[in-house]
């Protein structure tokens, strides 16, 4: 176990570089997780309720950004009828958070959401109901009051999706939702609809008949709304990027520990080349090394990205439920994964540095 013995022997370094290894795979997972979660949140809440079909703006970068006029949403809802559910969907300005969920729906949608506790609003009543995560940080219960665009809003339930995106947010009448999300002077739009298809190739007819009678309009699988989304690819590559960059920033940190590594070990590795270990050998010896910082880097990186995730998520300014308090157990592989891609790459230079080693000349180095 000399590769343990060697790791303990500068203690501070490797502790420090430790930190370094934790950091970059810490943000790793952390952005990661969030990116993952934020892609199954959204289809989760598109599929939850069997919506085979989502239409949405053509160029729409996100749900929120979406936009269809009330003349282009008439004309879905003359032609598909009760199959179609419009949505309004936004985030708006509240004192009780600044990215609060506003969700715009039908009577008929309002129906097919399972409450926890009391029951839907009366039509036309003005009235709301309340995401149970957003119920639980707020204290509120039915018949409770919640402060929406400056005017007090009674809660008659409490509903409950399965999705933390919904959960943390408010349902109300698609009305009182355009009239809170729509700035002032702007004409009041629909989000997304929502179309029921009877099967797999009544769905594949409907979305080519989108496209075909609505050009600026597109149809897809509610499967696939998420990674459809402009905003959800731009997301995938800033992801991609920032990943190599702490790749690269942690290989980086710990080449530079075992440079110093073997130029503060140079007699010793001639000794051990003087005495028949071949350069291979000490390779062995410090990938070995390495591969334990990594390791134990890996471990307190995941570590860390909890305790990172769990801050973000309790900051007023992020949405109720949009940060996700925990990542699932293969994020905890890539990351390994990703220690050892660090442990091998990192040892590059310093090995270069060992095969060009000659043992009389690490004898004399002093």
């Amino acid at each position: 176990m000399i590769f343990l013995r060697n790791v303990l022997r500068a203690p501070a370094r490797s502790i420090m570089t430790i930190f370094g290894v934790a950091a970059g795979v810490a943000l790793f997972v952390a952005i990661t997780a969030i990116t993952v979660d934020a892609r199954q949140q959204i289809s989760s809440a598109v599929g939850a309720y069997h919506l085979e079909v989502v239409v949405y703006e053509r160029r729409a970068n996100s749900p929120f950004t979406s936009k269809i006029s009330f003349a282009q949403m008439g004309e879905l809802e003359a032609r598909y009828g009760d199959a179609l559910a419009p949505l309004v969907l936004g985030s708006h300005n509240e004192p009780w958070n600044s990215y609060a969920l506003i969700v715009g729906v039908t009577p008929a949608f309002l129906r097919r959401i399972p409450l926890s506790a009391g029951t839907v609003y009366a039509e036309g009543s003005g009235e709301a109901v309340l995401g149970e995560i957003a119920a639980s940080k707020l204290g509120i219960v039915p018949d409770g009051q919640l402060t929406l665009d400056g005017r007090l809003v009674r809660i008659r339930g409490i509903f409950r999706t399965g999705s933390r995106l919904l959960d943390g947010g408010v349902m109300t009448e698609i009305g009182n939702a355009q009239r809170i999300l729509t700035r002032g002077g702007a004409e009041p739009q629909y989000t997304i609809a929502v179309v029921r298809a009877e099967d797999a190739e009544a769905s594949r007819r409907l979305i080519a008949e989108v496209g075909r009678l609505y050009p600026n309009l597109k149809a897809i699988p509610g499967s696939e709304f998420a990674g459809a989304l402009r905003l959800m690819r731009v997301v995938d590559a800033f992801v991609r990027t920032i990943s190599v960059v702490a790749l690269i920033g942690t290989c980086v940190v710990v080449s530079n520990t075992f440079l110093m590594a073997i130029a503060e070990r140079t007699r010793e590795i001639g000794i051990l080349m003087a005495v028949g270990w071949t350069p291979w050998l000490v390779l062995r010896m410090l990938f070995a090394e390495c591969v334990v910082i990594c390791a134990a880097g890996a471990v307190f990186g995941n570590l860390l990205a909890l305790v990172l995730l769990r801050v973000v998520n309790s900051l007023p300014a992020v949405g109720f439920g949009w940060i996700p308090v925990s990542f699932p157990l293969r994020l905890t592989g890539a990351s390994l994964v990703m220690a050892l891609s660090v442990a091998v790459v990192a040892l590059l230079w310093p090995a270069v540095v060992l095969w060009r080693l000659q043992p009389l000349t690490a004898l004399r180095h002093e």
